[in-house]
């Protein structure tokens, strides 16, 4: 009986050690560019964050706004939108010179009041999307991949107009001037604009 006992125990280790090494060897095989099971399990859990998680940061698009909840003040803001016509003709003519960058957050009230605006005025011009970037950052104004680290980003949201060269031209930062097709307007025409946090 006593001869029983470290025998079991040692089969046990065994077993446990051999199920631990399996494990970890299939682990491994989940990811080639992983080198550690922490990484591999950072990557796998922030892949499963979407755009309509609250914890989220990143690039959205038009039809992740008009999904999900984040469409619960999207779409509101979008329909009631009706900007002046003749200013959306005369933007029109310019705004395809500009690339568009957007840092805006989707817990931000300002952001929410903006940006269904900026995308039905965009529509209704039928603006290039492809030269449109929307990025939705953390309440510091941060995201996990850096995409503002370059920008200065201090207020959301902030629309930035950068030119062919890459160039930023001017910015619209978190409230209109006058209404936010005419200080699009004014960007895109390079009238004198400042917003309301310029120097």
């Amino acid at each position: 009986m006593k001869t029983t006992y470290p025998l079991l125990f040692a089969l046990l280790v065994l077993v446990s050690c051999e199920s631990q090494k399996k494990v970890q060897k299939e682990t491994k095989t989940l990811s080639t560019t992983s080198t550690s099971t922490k990484t591999e399990t950072k990557i796998i859990s922030e892949e499963k964050i979407s755009p309509q998680d609250d914890t989220y940061t990143g690039i959205l698009n038009e039809e992740d706004l008009k999904s999900g909840i984040l469409k619960e003040w999207f779409m509101p803001g979008y329909e009631a939108y009706d900007p002046d016509q003749a200013i959306v003709d005369k933007i029109n003519k310019n705004i395809d010179d500009y690339s568009i960058k957007v840092f805006m957050g989707t817990w931000c009230s300002d952001s929410r009041r903006e940006i269904p605006k900026l995308y039905k005025l965009l529509d209704q011009i039928d603006y290039n999307q492809n030269q449109l970037e929307v990025i939705t950052t953390d309440e510091d104004k941060n995201t996990k991949q850096g995409y503002e680290k370059k920008y200065n980003i201090e207020y959301v949201p902030t629309i930035l107009f950068i030119d062919k060269n890459g160039k930023e031209v001017n910015r619209f930062v978190e409230f209109p001037q006058e209404s936010l097709e005419e200080d699009i307007l004014k960007i895109v025409t390079n009238q004198s604009y400042k917003n309301s946090y310029a120097d």
